[in-house]
């Protein structure tokens, strides 16, 4: 049993409170320049523990020996799912461990087709994993003093634990999720949910369907898997009843993690939500956050804890957006993975910027460092727009979005253009008017030039039945 998981209740509590001040004193430059030697360390560490790592290191020119403190990270290779998990036997990439010592086991998503990747987490460490958890509660929702119940409807079997709240977790049964926070949620002095952009559009249905009152639950949302768009964030407040720019109390936030790596690696606060709702209408505080202006749809404003994770940006652009590498700190990890690239187009914003930022967008500076995450680069195929961009056309009109479940499908039309399909909701059939809407948004936002059909729940061939397990594929496979 780990060390953290002896303590009562109020000494954790008591050193929850004490770190989140520690972090704050620390600043963000004492606390990236730490990041960085532990990244070091991490390495060395897998150096000593992967046979898979150490063969990499050797093909990249490099003795593993010979890692240490004068080592430019950027030089060590860049993992990723092919070089790693499509290439080695779990037995190589792993440290060695009896399977007795493993408590618990998460994959990713399987979105690219060939392979999943794993995270393997040993029992000691599982045993304290709520910790990070908590922490983050904490600081974000003030758990310690607030009896909070907290319903995770996350796909594909991802759980958490936590010593704070109440935790229900129930994947993707609206039904079960809706039925406790209608009958168990009013004991509690706030709620939390837990879920993706995608799947909280049956929630809310259910919720209206059966009597859940989100404003008398004090209920928040918590979404991840996918990148959330402002206009989808403005679309679930609406319905939640949450003022998102004045509300002190419940937010519409979003969550970044990576199954091989961890949990909540990536997150909104309160501040990041207003400086990226900011760049709407303040183009200095898209200048200083993005380097650029010219956007087809706002990236996601994330704080990070560098003491958790080292982030780079690989082969940035002339605006610093490249793609997303993490090298997880710590020496627990089963499967040593540093420097791991995500797959995702992010940029890492200097902490003095940040700063100007938040000022500009009238909030408090976010006392951790910030990245921006644009989305997926392989669902940005040139020539087309972004699924972000698509994803805030379809949430602009609020009546227009309830007729649509939100899945969609980017593609070539046989004249060279694109194709967008789209999916009517599970209680609507297309219409010429949704259509004709449809047309005008794309029309008012420069996306007139593609051929848009709207289809039925039934009629749409990519999983016309969302079964909401798997992420959805926006974009055509042979486009990416």
């Amino acid at each position: 049993m780990g060390w953290l998981s002896l303590l009562p209740a109020g000494a954790v509590r008591a050193l929850r409170g004490f770190l989140l001040k520690q972090g704050r004193r620390m600043g963000g430059a004492a606390m990236l320049a730490r990041s960085q030697s532990s990244a070091l360390r991490a390495c060395m560490q897998a150096a000593r523990h992967s046979p898979a790592y150490r063969a990499l290191l050797q093909e990249s020119g490099i003795a593993p020996s010979g890692i240490g403190p004068q080592t430019d990270l950027a030089s060590l290779p860049v993992l990723t799912k092919t070089n790693t998990f499509e290439r080695f036997p779990l037995a190589q990439l792993a440290r060695p461990l009896p399977a007795a010592a493993l408590a618990d086991v998460l994959t990713s998503s399987g979105r690219g087709g060939r392979s999943y990747g794993f995270r393997l987490t040993a029992r000691e460490q599982y045993e304290d994993a709520w910790f990070d958890i908590d922490l983050g509660l904490q600081d974000i929702f003030g758990v310690d003093d607030k009896p909070t119940l907290l319903v995770n409807c996350l796909p594909m079997g991802v759980v958490f634990h936590s010593r704070a709240v109440a935790v229900a977790n129930v994947s993707v049964r609206e039904d079960m999720a809706c039925s406790i926070l209608r009958d168990v949620g009013p004991g509690f002095a706030q709620t939390l949910l837990c879920t993706d952009p995608m799947f909280i559009r049956r929630l809310l249905d259910e919720g209206q369907r059966v009597g859940v009152d989100w404003r008398a639950l004090g209920t928040s949302a918590i979404l991840g898997e996918e990148v959330l768009v402002e206009a989808q964030r403005d679309y679930i407040a609406a319905r939640m009843g949450i003022d998102i720019d004045n509300d002190p109390h419940r937010v519409v936030g979003s969550s970044f993690g990576v199954g091989e790596l961890g949990l909540n690696l990536l997150f909104e606060t309160r501040e990041t939500i207003r400086m990226r709702r900011a760049m709407r209408s303040n183009a200095e505080v898209a200048q200083l956050l993005c380097a650029t202006t010219a956007l087809d749809a706002m990236p996601s404003v994330f704080c990070y804890n560098p003491l958790r994770s080292h982030l780079e940006v690989l082969n940035p652009d002339a605006n610093g957006f490249g793609e997303l590498c993490i090298t997880m700190l710590g020496s627990g990890s089963v499967i040593p993975l540093p420097r791991y690239a995500t797959g995702d187009m992010a940029r890492l914003v200097p902490l003095h910027h940040a700063q100007q930022a938040a000022t500009l967008a009238g909030v408090q500076p976010p006392w951790l460092p910030l990245v921006l995450v644009q989305g997926r680069i392989k669902d940005r195929p040139a020539g087309m727009p972004s699924v972000e961009s698509i994803k805030e056309l379809i949430y602009l009109d609020h009546t227009i979005a309830d007729q649509l479940s939100g899945a969609f499908r980017l593609e070539h039309a046989g004249n060279g253009q694109t194709r967008l399909t789209l999916q009517a909701n599970h209680a609507q059939l297309p219409s010429p008017a949704l259509q004709q809407g449809l047309l005008q948004l794309c029309a008012r936002h420069g996306l007139g030039g593609m051929e848009m059909c709207v289809l039925g729940l039934e009629e749409f061939p990519w999983r016309p039945a969302l079964d909401y397990e798997r992420k959805f594929d926006y974009v055509a496979p042979h486009l990416r």
